[in-house]
């Protein structure tokens, strides 16, 4: 599609110090002065930052396509397309229909056992020490191997795939666009061979979701596994960096509060409606795009036919509007109903994965924990996602 010639003034820039280093102080002040903004960085984009601009946004795939692209600035296109993602209906249903039979929440709990042994390998020697940097020592091990135990993969393969994702986020994130297509390309090459592998296992169709795909079909067609694979290269990069900034972000929230902490560690079950209300705030994966299809218009601005609309999920997930004290974590918070996993056809399929992710880390931390704190100054990860980058943590345990 092509993009229309845009003349609109800047309303904000995304890169600007303030933008940086104070996400949510920048997103309140664009919802009260300019809720739909434009930025003219990566071509130019517009961002929505109120919660029912983007509900309606993602609530609207005819108006409102993802087949251009996914992220400012655009992920490399130049290789896998990575479906469903990457694409508009009716493709996409069947896609999504398959990745949901294999990311059920009932599927998904049986993974419980063996991903909590990869978290307690990690984090015993973490607390034998008595802590140290978090993110890089723990955290960002863990949700690669967690999509390795969904995909059922060997860990070696795992670790492989974590070293490349690391680096193709971070060129993402640096606009490096020669490093960042030759990681692709490497993952491309890995996605390709995982479904090759597949097709020659023999396995039934509800083993995995590769092999799932790999039985369904289009019209009565096969799906070709140039599309098999695409899914299998999404998989691999959207559940690592989100969720270990995710997990990050929960754990840098609980070690400023040792009263939440003692809380949960006295109902456990508390956690599952903590994790909810820590996704409400910290929204990981910030924005999503989507492509205009038409001229339209959103909170009386002008969008174009071809313009890139950025729905902003960490603004829309404080919007005062929906919810009430919304910079304030509320354990008993009646409206839950936070866009940290998207909205829409699109939402993130591997949310249940994510959550489980999220409630192992945080269980067997306070479980294994009489309290942790701070250790130091806790800079952040900017853009797209939004997480510690560096979480120095000092531990006390219960032996």
């Amino acid at each position: 599609m092509a993009r229309s010639t845009p003349t609109h003034a800047v309303d904000w820039d995304p890169l600007a110090p303030d933008s940086l280093t104070d996400p949510h102080g920048t997103y309140a002040d664009l919802r009260g002065r300019c809720p739909v903004a434009w930025s003219d960085r990566w071509d130019g984009f517009w961002t929505l930052t109120r919660y029912a601009d983007v509900v309606k946004v993602a609530g609207d795939p005819r108006t409102f396509i993802s087949s251009v692209q996914n992220l400012v600035p655009k992920s490399p296109r130049t290789g896998l397309s990575r479906k469903p993602l990457s694409s508009d209906p009716p493709e996409h249903t069947v896609f999504r229909r398959v990745l949901n039979e294999h990311f059920a929440e009932e599927r998904v709990a049986r993974l419980d056992p063996a991903f909590r042994s990869v978290v307690a390998r990690y984090l015993e020697p973490f607390l034998e020490r008595s802590g140290g940097e978090a993110m890089e020592e723990v955290i960002r091990h863990l949700p690669v191997r967690g999509v390795g135990l969904w995909l059922d993969v060997p860990e070696s393969e795992a670790e492989w795939i974590q070293s490349r994702s690391t680096r193709y986020v971070a060129a993402l994130a640096e606009n490096d666009r020669e490093l960042a297509d030759s990681l692709s390309a490497e993952l491309d090459v890995y996605a390709r061979a995982l479904v090759a592998r597949r097709k020659t296992e023999g396995r039934p169709a509800a083993a995995d979701a590769v092999t799932g795909l790999l039985h369904t079909r289009i019209q009565g067609e096969p799906i070709p596994d140039e599309w098999v694979a695409g899914s299998v290269r999404m998989v691999i990069v959207a559940a690592d960096r989100s969720t270990a900034a995710g997990a990050g972000f929960a754990l840098e929230w609980l070690a400023r509060d040792e009263e939440l902490q003692d809380r949960l560690r006295r109902d456990p079950g508390q956690i599952r409606d903590a994790i909810e209300e820590l996704l409400r705030l910290g929204s990981p994966s910030q924005l999503l795009v989507r492509t205009a299809t038409r001229d339209t218009e959103i909170g009386g601005r002008s969008i174009g036919e071809g313009e890139a609309v950025a729905m902003q999920f960490k603004a829309a997930n404080r919007d005062p509007e929906v919810f009430e004290d919304p910079d304030a974590f509320r354990l008993d918070r009646k409206f839950k109903r936070h866009l940290a996993f998207g909205h829409g056809i699109h939402k993130c399929a591997g949310a249940q994965l994510a959550r489980l992710e999220l409630r192992v880390v945080l269980e067997e931390f306070l479980a294994r924990t009489r309290s942790f704190r701070l250790a130091g100054e806790v800079p952040h990860t900017r853009w797209p996602e939004y997480g510690p980058a560096l979480l120095p943590l000092r531990t006390e345990t219960t032996e």
